[in-house]
C-alpha cells in the first residue's frame, strides 16, 4: 500500500480522487485486499507508516526555503509585467489535479508533496 501511495496518483489507478486522503486509501485498501476498514483505522496506518496530513500549500511555501523569497522579491515585477501586458497568471503544480479540483488535504510522507 505504501509504495502504491508513494509511486501513484488516485487518478492513475482509476479512482476519482485527486489527492490520497483516507478516504482514496481506504478505497484502495478495499480494491487491493479485499479489505473494508473504518476510516480512523486507516489514519491510525498511516500514522504508523511515517505519512503525515499537508495541504500542497503548506509544502508549496516550505519546500527550498527560497520559495518564499521568490514570491516576495520576483513575483510583485511578473505580477506588474502581466497587468501592464494585459497578461494572466495561472498556477499549476506536479500533482495532477485538474480544473475541477475540490480544496482539500492529502496524505504522503513526511516531507514529500501530497
Amino acid at each position: 500500500m505504501q509504495r502504491l501511495i508513494c509511486d501513484k496518483r488516485p487518478e492513475q489507478l482509476k479512482m476519482d480522487f485527486a489527492l490520497w486522503n483516507r478516504g482514496a486509501i481506504r478505497q484502495l485498501i478495499e480494491q487491493e485486499c479485499g479489505i473494508s476498514m473504518p476510516i480512523r483505522t486507516v489514519g491510525h496506518y498511516l500514522k504508523r507508516w511515517g505519512f503525515t496530513r499537508r495541504s500542497r500549500s503548506d509544502v508549496l511555501m516550505n519546500n527550498a526555503g527560497g520559495g518564499k523569497a521568490w514570491l516576495n522579491e520576483q513575483y510583485p515585477d511578473i505580477a506588474k509585467r502581466a497587468r501592464t501586458d494585459g497578461g494572466e497568471i495561472h498556477w499549476g503544480d506536479e500533482t495532477g489535479l485538474v480544473n475541477t479540483d475540490v480544496r482539500g488535504r492529502g496524505f504522503a510522507p513526511k516531507g514529500k508533496t501530497p
